[in-house]
């Protein structure tokens, strides 16, 4: 119950809405859990998707220790167009990204496995979310400033032609 709160408030600061869950089951010698998390943007503007993260958790008691092993998959799936109904301009990015981390953690009481668990989550999160900007938005946006470019050939050769020139100066100055 803890747990659901602890991520209940988590999704809300980060996520402003959507929905979450925590299960926790009991194994052999430890105890494991899964945090789920989804956002969907319905369209009300000129873009919708969904953002679902599935976070596992394996918890190994040792004494005042405990390891931590959490294996994170988002899933994202974001459409934009042009105008609102504009089919033709549509861009669909959607695919996943799976991480894995491991961490020892004090253990002082039971409270401390939901901050471990919590603390965990949110900076696989972070990477997570880092590492799509990067990958899958930038090299989209590498992609087809290649196919088209936004400024006119005439622009990129005069940048061309800087950048030569500035590193022409910067190589002399080393010589």
């Amino acid at each position: 119950m803890a747990a659901n709160e602890a991520f209940d408030t988590y999704k809300e600061l980060y996520y402003e809405g959507g929905v979450s869950s925590v299960y926790l089951w009991d194994m052999d010698d430890s105890f494991a859990g899964v945090v789920l998390i989804k956002k969907v943007n319905d369209g009300t503007v000129r873009s919708k998707g969904s953002w679902d993260s599935i976070h596992v958790i394996e918890v190994v008691e040792k004494g005042r220790q405990a390891r931590y092993k959490l294996t994170s998959t988002v899933m994202l799936y974001t459409v934009a167009s042009g105008a609102k109904g504009d089919r033709q301009n549509e861009i669909n990015l959607s695919g996943s990204l799976t991480r894995q981390d491991e961490r020892d953690l004090p253990n002082e009481d039971a409270n401390a496995h939901i901050v471990n668990m919590g603390r965990m989550v949110e900076d696989m999160e972070f990477k997570m979310r880092n590492a799509l900007q990067e990958v899958y938005f930038g090299k989209t946006r590498d992609i087809v400033n290649g196919l088209r470019s936004a400024s006119d050939l005439s622009e990129s050769k005069n940048r061309e032609r800087l950048q030569r020139d500035l590193f022409g100066q910067l190589k002399s100055r080393k010589d």
